[in-house]
């Protein structure tokens, strides 16, 4: 197959066209996807991603104290070649709550600090369930990836700035293994998950 990448494609295409390379590349490419496909099951794998999605909402739970921060729940797929990945939509202003008495400013988000304060409060207890949960997904190779995408929502006051943010921790099914006998197994857990925040 190196070889062909040398002739001028329009040399390969007359090649495929004459049917002189389709059983060389019909071959490679469907055993490659079979291979991914052949050890998963399926059943298996959607209770293990449901277990998951229970993990992530108690964590937006204990961080959030109101009930609507929630938009979008956590949900997770499997996706075949990759690994397992979950989103969930957190809307983190709520700020002002409509009474009979007026507009009323909930202390704990009406500051940009204290939103800041809340993401990276949120950000370490998702890394805390990647690491504490991460093995239960048992039907994952070691090459495949754990995902957690947060997206955060702010409507903010005009004179404030935008918090609205995308977080996503992605971390390596082999280094669940690999921290597992280790006696700071977070600090070094942190260091291999990849963070990316815009």
């Amino acid at each position: 197959m190196a070889s062909l990448k040398r002739l001028p494609k329009r040399i390969v295409l007359s090649l495929l066209s004459m049917g002189l390379l389709s059983v060389s590349l019909v071959a490679e490419g469907p055993r490659a996807a079979q291979d991914v496909d052949v050890k998963v099951d399926y059943a298996v794998a959607r209770r293990e991603i449901l277990n998951f999605e229970l993990a992530l909402r108690g964590v937006i739970a204990s961080t959030f104290s109101s009930s609507y921060a929630l938009v979008q729940p956590p949900k997770g797929a499997y996706l075949p070649g990759y690994g397992v990945t979950f989103s969930f939509l957190i809307n983190i202003h709520r700020a002002v709550i409509d009474t009979p008495f007026g507009p009323m400013r909930r202390a704990d988000v009406a500051t940009p600090e204290a939103k800041k304060r809340l993401i990276e409060e949120l950000k370490d207890k998702l890394i805390r369930v990647v690491l504490d949960n991460g093995d239960s997904l048992t039907q994952l190779r070691k090459e495949d990836a754990i995902t957690v995408i947060a997206f955060m929502e702010d409507q903010n006051f005009p004179d404030e700035p935008n918090q609205n943010k995308t977080i996503v921790l992605t971390a390596l099914k082999k280094d669940f293994d690999e921290v597992a006998g280790k006696d700071d197994k977070w600090k070094e857990f942190r260091q291999r998950m990849k963070i990316v925040e815009y």
